[in-house]
């Protein structure tokens, strides 16, 4: 029996919160096994570098094979992959070890079990007037699992070691998360018995040179920069004056944020419309990120500016998948998504990077903050200019009907 669409998507938000442990736990493993190995701090960062490297990688490859085979296969897979990247990682007795179970085999899992390519399947099952939202709804996934995972995580680490931790992490995605994926990562009944129909990688040109898909990764670019907000979060509460305390705090309310945001703008997107959501929540961030280039005498105001700069980022991120989604159709999905991916990791790779030299040379992050600002407000101006058919009046872009599936 086919499941619901409604079990398709809390049975997807459960793999990927779980999946999403593949980049939400690594920051506790990083002190255990410098220290285990002896390695300087730049040594047990290889793994990490890898894992982005990968996931990048992972998304294009794995969206071209959702196009191709589904997205069943492909997110089955990437379970199964990264609960054997986990399981190799807490038997890596060496760095290359690391790299290969940890930075090939989790972060490539993730661009096949993480959010790209579970969008592309909820938003196949789900007409246009609710697909923004149900989108969204997965787009809570990472802030769930920074809140569950990492906390079990310490705990074993603290009453065992990092490796049962690791092995722990391969159990639940192999035990929990590939059941669950079994049950809900179903492809509409159409597609199923025939097939999406394979596309070349040549048939993405076009959209990709059509001017709405420019603006979007042009926009993505400076949502992965302004990523940098999220890596620096503890060292911008202490570059305020407030202490370690007041930076983890900080950190629960852009989860808490990030959360609420994500369901907000997802379900003002169906009603409102995808670019006109999609650019208030760039020129939200941008006022945000505003004040936060200011001084605070509260943490209490500092706590709010964060909520405001950083918590819509999964909101933005929600409604561009769902854009790229109904620009491109289900048979390019995959791929455009994957690229616009890449894009986003370079923003997000340079983000925090840019930040840090800024600081490095003024002592404070306020200058970068007003550039960042400046940056997000014109993503949110130039996107918000995107033609497009109101939301009551776009077509949902399905091979079936919702309904049957």
């Amino acid at each position: 029996m086919h499941p619901s669409r409604v079990t398709i998507l809390f049975t997807s938000l459960a793999v990927v919160t779980i999946s999403s442990i593949g980049m939400s736990t690594f920051a506790l493993f990083m002190p255990p096994i410098q220290m285990e190995f002896g390695w300087s701090r730049s040594m047990a960062t290889v793994p990490y570098t890898a894992a982005m490297i990968g996931w990048a990688a992972g998304a294009v490859l794995f969206g071209k094979l959702a196009d191709d085979f589904g997205a069943r296969r492909v997110i089955l897979g990437g379970v199964v992959l990264m609960a054997l990247g986990f399981a190799g990682m807490g038997i890596s007795r060496n760095v290359w070890q690391l790299v290969l179970s940890y930075g090939v085999m989790v972060g490539m899992a993730m661009g096949a079990c993480g959010l790209a390519i579970v969008s592309l399947l909820v938003s196949k099952h789900f007409e246009a007037s609710d697909r923004g939202f149900a989108v969204s709804v997965i787009q809570t996934a990472p802030p769930f699992s920074a809140l569950l995972f990492p906390p079990l995580a310490y705990a074993l680490m603290h009453k065992y070691d990092w490796r049962m931790a690791a092995l722990a992490g391969g159990v639940l995605l192999a035990c929990v998360a590939l059941p669950l994926a079994w049950i809900g990562a179903r492809d509409p009944r159409h597609e199923a018995r025939h097939g999406a129909g394979r596309a070349s990688w040549g048939d993405c040109l076009p959209h990709l040179r059509d001017r709405r898909m420019m603006i979007l990764f042009a926009a993505r670019i400076s949502c992965g920069v302004a990523f940098f907000q999220i890596a620096h979060l503890v060292a911008l509460t202490l570059s305020k004056g407030f202490s370690v305390a007041a930076g983890a705090t900080a950190l629960s309310v852009f989860g808490g944020a990030a959360i609420a945001s994500a369901l907000l703008f997802g379900w003002l997107s169906d009603r409102y419309g995808r670019a006109r959501m999609l650019g208030l929540s760039y020129l939200v961030r941008g006022a945000g990120t505003l004040l936060l280039a200011l001084n605070f005498t509260s943490e209490g105001w500092f706590f709010v500016a964060v909520a405001v700069a950083v918590g819509p980022t999964f909101g933005t991120v929600a409604i561009q998948n769902v854009m790229f989604y109904e620009m491109v159709g289900p048979r390019l999905a995959g791929v455009v998504l994957g690229l616009s991916f890449i894009v986003h990791q370079i923003g997000s790779a340079t983000g925090p990077m840019l930040a840090s030299i800024a600081f490095d040379r003024t002592g404070s992050y306020d200058g970068f903050m007003l550039v960042m600002a400046a940056v997000l407000i014109a993503a949110g101006l130039l996107v918000h200019s995107i033609p497009g058919p109101g939301p009551r009046a776009r077509r949902p872009i399905l091979v079936t009907s919702p309904a049957e599936s």
